[in-house]
């Protein structure tokens, strides 16, 4: 068995750009499949205030995280913001994406397959 380890976060060009927008009633789309080694530009936009308003709190608004191998978070999207992340998909196989501020009130949840 091979294993590749190294950050997936990249600054390459996005092969793919996939719009998704998140609020407490998840995220739409929330099956989302992919192609190995491609770069992905994920534009992620809150639609609702998700868990907690205060910005003073460590969990204002919403985000995306997409669980290890991964790890790759974007925190604190408000209600009408958008933010990018480009990955690069390198690990086959199915993986999760959720809102981890939400998760346990709300079904943020998706599923990344990566062909």
């Amino acid at each position: 068995m091979l294993f590749v380890v190294g950050c997936t976060k990249t600054q390459e060009k996005p092969d793919i750009v996939i719009d998704i927008k998140v609020s407490k009633n998840g995220y739409e789309p929330n099956i989302i499949n992919v192609e190995r080694n491609k770069v992905v530009l994920f534009r992620i936009t809150a639609t609702d205030e998700g868990i907690e308003k205060d910005k003073d709190s460590k969990y204002y608004g919403h985000c995306f995280y997409i669980l290890p191998p991964y790890d790759v978070m974007v925190e604190n999207i408000e209600k009408g913001q958008t933010k990018e992340v480009k990955v690069k998909m390198i690990y086959p196989g199915h993986h999760i994406f959720t809102c981890p501020y939400c998760s346990l009130y709300f079904p943020t949840k998706g599923d990344i397959y990566v062909k």
